[in-house]
């Protein structure tokens, strides 16, 4: 009678799965590894000066419009938005850790076992790497979440801009959904792509004004960090996956 094996599922999953990536990993030139983190680290050089510039503009004018113009208009944005203070609750979900890390986790094993290891890299890398931007921005301007809609009720401690949540979906889906743009030869689910990440990105945005967690330049902010950091990881990715085709077709 063959003997169960005693380790977990899970446990066993992710280790053969690891082993999987180092090993395929190895198998790509070092070129094309040496090139992504090249073109990585140039962008986040280049994207955390920018972060550092817009952070430092935005606490220059906090006094002055631009706290005028967020408050003069996060109350009329919130109040058009056709959804109410619970829905937005969920609509705010997908920018959520708990939401997100199961599915990047999800997109990186699957890009692994589809022996793609630049793909799982850089997936891992846009959701991840993003959070030195926001925490760049953070830690430079504690500015105050606001307390116009429910008190700020739904508004946590800390700080307010950029948004984490505009960030982190722009760069997350913005690279996974470029994936699927990619992987498709035909133009209109190319199009559908491009207009189902727009509207998930605007969408769980609102959410997030629509709860009174940030103020609208706060957005703004992030999709412009976040846009910027999946820009960064599409790059580096084409760049490292064109050395790679280059040199195993030699």
């Amino acid at each position: 009678m063959k003997r169960r094996s005693s380790n977990w599922v899970v446990a066993s999953t992710i280790g053969e799965t690891w082993q999987k990536f180092w090993k395929e990993a190895g198998q790509l030139p070092g070129a094309a590894w040496a090139e992504w983190a090249k073109v990585m680290a140039l962008g986040l050089g280049i994207f955390s000066l920018m972060t550092l510039g817009l952070t430092k503009l935005g606490q220059t004018v906090f006094n002055g419009p631009l706290q005028a113009w967020d408050e003069a208009m996060l109350l009329p944005i919130t109040q058009a938005l056709p959804f109410t203070f619970a829905k937005a609750v969920t609509l705010e979900s997908p920018g959520n850790m708990a939401y997100l890390i199961p599915l990047v986790i999800c997109a990186v094993m699957f890009a692994v076992w589809r022996s793609r290891p630049l793909m799982a890299a850089s997936i891992a890398a846009a959701y991840l790497l993003q959070y030195a931007l926001v925490w760049i921005g953070w830690g430079v301007w504690n500015r105050a979440r606001p307390d116009l809609i429910a008190d700020g009720l739904a508004a946590p401690g800390l700080h307010s801009f950029p948004s984490g949540h505009a960030t982190v979906i722009t760069a997350t889906f913005g690279f996974l959904f470029y994936l699927w743009a990619r992987s498709s030869r035909n133009s209109l689910e190319q199009i559908l792509a491009f207009v189902l990440f727009v509207a998930w990105t605007v969408v769980t945005s609102m959410g997030r004004l629509a709860l009174g967690a940030h103020w609208p330049s706060d957005i703004f902010a992030g999709w412009i960090i976040g846009g910027s950091w999946a820009l960064t990881m599409i790059v580096a990715f084409e760049r490292g996956a064109a050395i790679a085709r280059r040199q195993q077709k030699l």
